[in-house]
């Protein structure tokens, strides 16, 4: 059994035509026949069967179909890692970020990268999530870099520190505060207030500017796990949040302001899985994060 036989009896089953599936592979009618006979002496079953001028497969050969398209499929797939595990300038990267980013930060990242000729070959995969989230899928593999806060118990990620976003509310233009240039957390603590989920990686740092102001919020009245969500809520005034300063809709009726002493920001950082190497194309990308995507390229 090779690879040329397994393939020859993949197309012979969905073309069912030893003619037309001989011209696909440019051989001969007598040397398919040949070689899906000898598949078929090896495997000990008989896979195909005559209908009319066609052929169809057995029962059998249907099940085997099956485990040829799994082994097939995933020789192309390790053919396709060895390309992009040698390439520098084609492969594909995925690239999993916190949901602040989704709306300038990314995006502009990526203008960046694959307007250079040297990387305009290079393909993404995108994905919003969580930090925590985005650590377990580094973990499991499923992605190659994120874009997320930085979790203190975790030994198995490297974490660089690449840029800050500051820390602003949210408020309704209906609101009489929506007039103000500044805010304290004092003006807002008997007032509705959205706030970030446990989940979130935001959570910590608006507990710790919470608790070193010393001002207690009587009356929160929900926690989201994303920015659409909390504007979504403010812009019906169901609250004032406290979130990343993100491009908000002009249509969603809000305001962002700052705080009125030592602004706050909060730290992204450029996440991968430690003493597991990058591939060429993932670790040019990398260092095209760490080298030219720091404060100056974000607050531009």
């Amino acid at each position: 059994m090779n690879i040329k036989q397994l393939k020859y009896f993949q197309i012979l089953a969905k073309n069912q035509h030893y003619t037309y599936t001989s011209e696909y592979f440019s051989i001969s009618q007598p040397s398919l026949s040949h070689a899906i006979a000898e598949l078929e002496k090896e495997v000990g079953i008989k896979l195909f069967q005559k209908k009319g001028r066609n052929v169809e497969l057995t029962k059998e050969g249907e099940q085997y179909l099956l485990y040829v398209n799994q082994a097939l499929q995933s020789l192309n797939e390790g053919e396709q890692f060895i390309k992009e595990l040698t390439s520098i300038s084609h492969g594909h990267i995925r690239l999993a970020f916190v949901y602040s980013l989704c709306m300038g930060y990314v995006p502009k990242i990526i203008k960046a990268f694959t307007s250079l000729p040297e990387y305009k070959n290079i393909s993404f995969s995108f994905y919003e999530d969580l930090s925590a989230n985005i650590v377990q899928e580094l973990k499991s593999k499923r992605y190659d870099i994120g874009l997320c806060s930085y979790l203190h118990d975790d030994p198995e990620i490297e974490f660089t520190r690449l840029a800050k976003q500051e820390i602003v509310f949210i408020i309704s233009n209906e609101h009489p505060l929506s007039k103000r240039k500044k805010l304290d957390l004092k003006d807002i603590a008997n007032e509705p207030v959205i706030l970030y989920t446990e989940r979130s990686g935001m959570k910590g740092y608006l507990d710790s500017i919470i608790s070193e102001s010393g001002v207690k919020l009587t009356n929160v009245v929900s926690h989201v796990e994303s920015e659409n969500a909390m504007i979504g809520l403010v812009s019906i005034n169901y609250g004032i949040g406290m979130m990343i300063n993100v491009p908000v809709p002009e249509q969603a009726n809000v305001s962002l302001i700052p705080m009125n002493k030592n602004r706050q920001k909060r730290e992204i950082y450029v996440a991968t899985v430690k003493n597991r190497p990058l591939m060429p194309v993932a670790q040019k990308f990398y260092r095209f994060l760490t080298q030219y995507c720091g404060d100056s390229f974000f607050n531009n």
